[in-house]
């Protein structure tokens, strides 16, 4: 029965999915979403926000390969969705070759203290900036923004990501573009709103994004 709802989540939020991909930089509509496989780690904070349990049954109706990781093996929802044990800590991730993408997931954004928990752990931004470092696609959605802006990956970078923390995007060195907004990508930086909307664009930019970068990889 959840398979079937977001199924047809999918096909609603179709009709209005190539304008959106088209109006964001760099990513390219027309996207092969069985061919390839990807994989994607999830990083989650604690309090999670509502929408990663949509996100994540997108991610895997696309096929792909979704591991979850958070600072505690077991964390909860900011408002709903139950607990959740996550696959790997965060702590034990040392190597990042087998994932295509390193996802920052939703938090509790409208509070001010949007990833809090991951912004007060070196560990976890220095994932991030590994995962920069190395090329791998480095998504964000909504508050998440702000975990790229405390790791340093985004100077000179364009970026959405929750209008609260606009003032921490510009002093990281962001080109915030405003919220709300379709993906944004710019280099193998991803970021993102309005994750329940933009579920569908979302996936389709990260497919084309990697796509992207698997054919440049090749060719050097």
């Amino acid at each position: 029965m959840r398979k079937i709802f977001i199924t047809i989540l999918l096909l609603l939020l179709a009709a209005t999915s190539n304008a959106a991909i088209s109006a964001a930089e760099g990513i390219t509509a027309d996207v092969d979403r069985e061919s390839d496989e990807i994989n994607i780690l999830l990083v989650i904070c604690f309090p999670y926000g509502a929408n990663i349990n949509l996100m994540r049954d997108v991610m895997e109706l696309y096929g792909w390969n979704v591991t979850t990781t958070a600072l505690t093996p077991l964390t909860g929802p900011c408002y709903y969705g139950g607990p959740m044990t996550v696959d790997i800590p965060l702590t034990d991730i040392t190597d990042l070759s087998p994932y295509d993408c390193v996802a920052i997931m939703q938090s509790k954004a409208w509070s001010g203290t949007s990833h809090a928990q991951l912004l007060s752990s070196p560990e976890a931004l220095a994932l991030v900036a590994q995962a920069v470092s190395e090329n791998l696609l480095v998504a964000a959605h909504c508050g998440g923004t702000r975990v790229l802006a405390a790791a340093d990956v985004i100077n000179g970078v364009r970026v959405t990501g929750h209008g609260l923390y606009e003032d921490e995007y510009i002093a990281a060195g962001g080109i915030y573009v405003g919220n709300p907004s379709p993906p944004v990508l710019d280099g193998n930086i991803l970021t993102v709103v309005r994750g329940q909307y933009y579920s569908y664009q979302f996936c389709d930019a990260v497919a084309a994004a990697i796509d992207s970068m698997r054919a440049a990889s090749t060719n050097n």
